[in-house]
């Protein structure tokens, strides 16, 4: 699940009904990590697999790479498939979404592909401003030399490389020795208000740094939902999100604005989550508190 940042990215903001109290999703399908050929070259198409299985009986499964939803993969019993050519060299993370037939939804674990070929130097989203809203801490006073616990990776880039190019993907170096992916900049920018000071680094670099868990939204930043679901949830320590229970609650936490603080989740990040006890009073959730006890990713992992 990994995150590359387009060009330009609208933040819709809805206003929703707390006291409706849509039914639990169910629990979805089991989904392995994606198989491929144990040698991956640009422009030449490979096979993508994953195992996957629900009780109900599996609906569909769609393949993403870099976040991006490459298309409806190929059901043939436990086995999903799905042809993919990668344009260019690099290393890149693909994972794979399914549903089931109960309504229920999961995505399978990152999976980190390098891929030989061309790859066809400095840090780009393509010049999103961040929100004036306080964020996170910075990531570093100083540059760095080379990928350390706590700093950002991404891939070297090529001249003339695209917004959409693999290399524009950043990654969060753990304190766990992993590469932790950001699902999109509305996640990043909950942690960082810049993009100064990522360390570049070669394919081989990265490739060799295991892939770990997304970054979730920072606790007391924004609250989330998820675009199937009309519960408007606080962020807490470990991903794990809290219902608010009614909007005059959600508006004591967030001010007036309350409702202009809420960003959409895709159902593909689901799993990425954990749902923890309901804030029915203002006093059940502390937004100061919550940011305090996560001043750096690594607490929140």
């Amino acid at each position: 699940m990994s995150s590359l940042f387009r060009r330009s990215l609208t933040i819709s903001f809805v206003v929703f009904a707390f006291s409706v109290a849509p039914a639990a999703l169910a629990a979805g399908p089991s989904i392995s990590t994606v198989a491929y050929p144990s040698s991956v070259t640009s422009n030449v198409a490979a096979t993508l697999s994953v195992t996957v299985s629900a009780p109900s009986g599996v609906k569909s499964c769609n393949l993403y790479v870099d976040s991006e939803d490459i298309g409806s993969m190929l059901l043939n019993g436990s086995t999903a498939s799905r042809s993919h050519t990668f344009p260019r060299g690099g290393v890149f993370t693909v994972f794979v979404f399914c549903r089931d037939n109960a309504g229920g939804m999961a995505s399978g674990p990152n999976t980190s592909i390098f891929v030989q070929g061309p790859i066809v130097q400095t840090p780009s989203f393509g010049g999103t401003t961040p929100p004036s809203e306080p964020v996170g801490p910075a990531a570093t006073s100083t540059p760095l030399t080379g990928p350390v616990p706590g700093s950002l990776v991404k891939l070297e880039c090529p001249a003339n490389a695209s917004a959409d190019h693999p290399c524009k993907a950043v990654y969060y170096y753990g304190a766990d020795g992993k590469r932790h992916a950001f699902p999109n900049e509305k996640v990043y920018f909950t942690w960082y208000a810049d993009f100064d000071f990522i360390t570049s680094v070669s394919a081989t670099v990265l490739g060799s740094i295991p892939l770990g868990k997304n970054v979730t939204y920072r606790p007391g930043v924004r609250m989330v939902k998820f675009t199937t679901l009309n519960k408007v949830y606080a962020v807490g320590n470990g991903g794990v999100l809290r219902w608010v229970a009614s909007e005059d609650v959600a508006k004591t936490l967030y001010g007036d604005l309350w409702n202009t603080k809420i960003d959409d989740i895709p159902d593909t990040f689901y799993a990425n989550y954990a749902f923890g006890t309901d804030i029915a009073t203002v006093a059940a959730y502390g937004v100061a508190a919550e940011l305090d006890a996560a001043k750096a990713i690594d607490d929140s992992l």
